[in-house]
């Protein structure tokens, strides 16, 4: 049996071939590429996503031809491959397999990734939980963090610098701090930002594209903007800025219905394929690549003062958060099978 390092060596060979391919034909390169990964596939959610992408890349018409050129001609290679192999590999792969072993031992739910809101005025002394917290979910099988802090921490990016294992993708303004922020950033090639979506930020897609760098472009989805959303006139936008990604985050004051409404038109934009971007939903998305995973879906995160929270809401518990108790404790006593 070929072990875990000799296998990651030889998709990452494979992949960077297939890299320098897809300049010159996108479309026979990555048919080649997810042909291959489909035939390698083992588990339930690689299975699942590379038949998905073998099905629409069926279209020879589909404006994700044009996504794959403008990525592989523009962002760095060896950024794709980090990140890339850190989230299909080390999060999907091995930690998937890590999360269902755990999970049918021991009777608890574990998420695939976990958001962390961070305050950045107490982030300096908190610095050590917040490592302590990624090699515990790490020995869980997390390997996929989604972080957003209200202003810059130069120690955020130290402490990503020290988990090269992990994918890591960051929420930010792009405010007077982006060039503090894309300077840092310009160094991590497992970490991808989302920019938010605002009359600036064109000029931070730029700024990273002249640096060869992965990332996306996000927005808050509410009663107010819902409409332009469904016309289709914020994903033009976000195409003629290149973003790999669009994602959409779900005000607090946004209903249920709301919440289904605007998922519904994703899922039919995506198979539709008409922009060459790819439409996210942040909280839904995580929480159906964790059904598939692990059967029992779950999407959870903690708040800056430490508390847990899922898609049913906060638990405030002093005796029970972050900073004062393991990861695995945490998902003991709130996520029960």
């Amino acid at each position: 049996m070929i072990d875990n390092t000799l296998k990651r060596t030889l998709i990452e060979t494979f992949v960077r071939k297939t890299l320098r391919d897809i300049k010159d034909s996108p479309e026979r390169g990555i048919r080649n590429l997810v042909d291959m990964a489909l035939n390698f596939s083992k588990g339930r959610f690689q299975t699942r996503f590379f038949q998905t992408a073998q099905r629409l890349l069926s279209n020879e018409h589909s404006a994700y031809y044009r996504l794959v050129r403008n990525i592989a001609q523009n962002i760095d290679h060896e950024r794709l491959l980090r990140f890339g192999m850190n989230i299909g590999y080390n999060g999907c792969t091995l930690g998937a397999k890590r999360i269902r072993e755990i999970e049918a031992a021991e009777g608890f739910n574990i998420p695939w990734a976990l958001f962390l809101e961070i305050d950045s005025r107490t982030f300096p002394e908190r610095g050590d939980a917040y490592g302590a917290l990624l090699r515990q979910g790490k020995e869980l099988g997390i390997y996929t963090w989604f972080l957003h802090a209200d202003e810059f921490a130069d120690g955020l990016f130290d402490l990503m610098a020290g988990h090269e294992d992990c994918a890591f993708i960051l929420f930010c303004e792009p405010d007077g701090e982006f060039e503090q922020v894309l300077d840092r950033a310009a160094g991590l090639n497992h970490l991808m930002l989302s920019i938010a979506l605002e009359d600036r930020t064109e000029a931070a897609c730029r700024r990273l594209r002249e640096r060869e760098m992965l990332y996306a472009i996000h927005m808050e989805y509410s009663p107010k903007n819902m409409k332009d959303i469904l016309n289709d006139n914020l994903l033009y936008d976000t195409q003629n800025m290149n973003a790999t990604f669009t994602a959409f985050m779900p005000a607090e004051n946004t209903t249920r219905e709301e919440r289904e409404i605007l998922y519904d038109y994703i899922v039919r934009k995506r198979e539709e394929q008409g922009f060459a971007t790819i439409l996210w939903e942040t909280v839904r998305d995580v929480l159906e690549i964790d059904t598939v995973i692990s059967d029992d879906g779950c999407s959870a995160g903690f708040r800056p003062d430490g508390s847990f929270f899922t898609l049913a809401g906060q638990r405030r518990d002093t005796d029970c958060n972050l900073f004062s108790s393991d990861l695995k404790d945490i998902l003991k006593r709130f996520l029960k099978k």
